[in-house]
């Protein structure tokens, strides 16, 4: 298993299928990547070496601006 992260969002990210696509100037070295987050790309293995960020923090959970109330019965 090859470790990254995810371009997209930082995420933990696999790649998981290593292949050639033919281009005009030859044959290029494509990876698809997913990341935990369910985030999917085909990409060049160049674009995946400048692609790599930092991990971000998970996101913080929204409180609710106010108590929700139960409904009064009828």
């Amino acid at each position: 298993m090859d470790a990254t992260t995810c371009p997209e969002c930082g995420a933990p990210a696999e790649v998981t299928d290593r292949s050639a696509l033919e281009s005009t100037d030859g044959p290029i070295e494509h990876v698809r990547v997913v990341c935990v987050r369910r985030h999917w790309f085909l990409m060049s293995t160049g674009s995946l070496a400048r692609g790599r960020r930092a991990p971000v923090r998970p996101p913080t959970p929204v409180r609710p601006i106010r108590p929700i109330r139960p409904a009064r019965p009828a």
